[in-house]
C-alpha cells in the first residue's frame, strides 16, 4: 500500500513535532529548580588563585563575553571591520606575551592549574583570532557567528568543568 501525499505530510508533521518537543522535556518547568543542590555538590575541579591571579582571570572571562557580545552585534550590522578590531583585541596575537613571558600572570595561573586548563584558554584566545581573519578576509556574517558559537562552547566547557577557589 502506497501512502499519499496528504499522509506522507501528516506524517512529517507529526515526527517534526516530536522532535521539537523532545528538547523541551529536558527543561525543568521553573528553571530554578535545583540551583541549591548544584551548589552544595560542585565538582568542577577547583583552582586555587591568589587575589591578584583571580581578578586577572575573571577580568579576562568578563573582557571574552562583552567582546563576544560586540562581534554578534557589529555581525548583525554587517559591520565586519568592527567585527575584526573586537575580536583582534582579545586574540592570541594580541596577549601572546601572557603566554610567552616567564614572569607573566599567566604563568602563576599555570603553575595551580590541571594541565588541561590553559590550552582551553589559548585555543580561546586563538578562536577570536579566527573570528577576525574570516571577518576580514571573508566577510561572511553566518561563518562568523558559527566561530563565535564554537568559541562560546569553550567558554561553556570551562565554566562546566573549573572553578576559582580562593587560593590566598
Amino acid at each position: 500500500m502506497v501512502a499519499g501525499p496528504g499522509k506522507i505530510r501528516g506524517l512529517a508533521a507529526l515526527a517534526l513535532t516530536g522532535l521539537l518537543l523532545v528538547p523541551l522535556a529536558a527543561i525543568p518547568a521553573d528553571p530554578h529548580a535545583g540551583h541549591g543542590q548544584e551548589a552544595a555538590a560542585d565538582s568542577r575541579h577547583p583552582i586555587p588563585l591568589d587575589a591578584r591571579e583571580k581578578n586577572f582571570l575573571l577580568s579576562e572571562m568578563r573582557e571574552f563575553l562583552a567582546v563576544s557580545q560586540h562581534i554578534l552585534a557589529a555581525s548583525q550590522a554587517g559591520d565586519m571591520k568592527a567585527v575584526a578590531a573586537a575580536a583582534r583585541s582579545v586574540g592570541l596575537k594580541a596577549h601572546r606575551d601572557d603566554f610567552t613571558n616567564p614572569a607573566s600572570i599567566v604563568q602563576g595561573i599555570r603553575k595551580k592549574a590541571p594541565q588541561e586548563f590553559l590550552p582551553l584558554g589559548k585555543a580561546t584566545h586563538a578562536g577570536f583570532d579566527e573570528i577576525a581573519d574570516i571577518a576580514e578576509q571573508i566577510g561572511d556574517k553566518d561563518a562568523v557567528n558559527n566561530l563565535l558559537a564554537d568559541n562560546m562552547r569553550r567558554c561553556v566547557a570551562c565554566h562546566a568543568g573549573y572553578r576559582v577557589a580562593d587560593g590566598h
